[in-house]
């Protein structure tokens, strides 16, 4: 009787614990334009790491491509030993036959994934976007802005409508209130039919 009463109640301190909130990773997506990145810049409290940034070059003239240069260093200086740059981006990849690319190396799209295995640190990061124009360069500076991804409870992240976020706190409470009350009823009631099987 005692060893039920003490796992009832070991198992009503894990639920009387916070929740921790786990932040899924998700691909935050950067056009690109022929008048530069859409958006051109990303602030802090939209990004964590383990976040992705969705490089799309969606400028479709002929002989045009488009690539980021990223500063991981914070020197100013693009070229440097650590820093990153994504391939040239097409605006399309021609297809053969069996929709396969012709030219095995042609992208549209590139994802960066933000995190310290690619040498960046939650801070602000600098970026050029650079566009070949039939060999003349043209470059749009931006800067993007992520957090260390923390899986706290308290942690404000955007989650959308503050209704939407109050109605699922609100259902939590509720099921979190729900079950403790049916913890209590059985820590009351196994008591009673152990002493009645005696």
């Amino acid at each position: 009787m005692r060893g039920a009463a003490v796992a009832t109640l070991a198992f009503l301190v894990i639920l009387a614990m916070p929740f921790v909130s786990a932040h899924e990773p998700k691909e935050y997506t950067v056009l690109l334009k022929d008048d530069g990145p859409t958006p051109n810049g990303i602030s802090s409290g939209i990004l964590v790491s383990s976040d992705s940034l969705f490089f799309y070059n969606v400028d479709k003239r002929e002989n045009v491509t488009h690539r980021i240069l990223i500063d991981v260093e914070g020197d100013g200086d693009f070229q440097g030993l650590d820093d990153i740059s994504t391939p040239w981006l097409s605006g399309e990849c021609q297809l053969n036959e069996t929709g396969d690319r012709v030219d095995p190396d042609c992208q549209v799209t590139n994802l960066l994934l933000l995190d310290p295995s690619n040498g960046l640190l939650p801070s602000n990061i600098s970026m050029i976007h650079q566009i070949d124009v039939n060999g003349t360069i043209e470059e749009f500076l931006f800067s993007v802005s992520f957090s260390e991804d923390t899986h706290s409870e308290d942690q404000d992240l955007p989650t959308g409508p503050s209704e939407q976020s109050d109605a699922k706190q609100d259902g939590e409470d509720l099921l979190k209130t729900l079950l403790l009350l049916s913890l209590v009823g059985m820590l009351v009631l196994i008591p009673r039919f152990l002493a009645s099987d005696s």
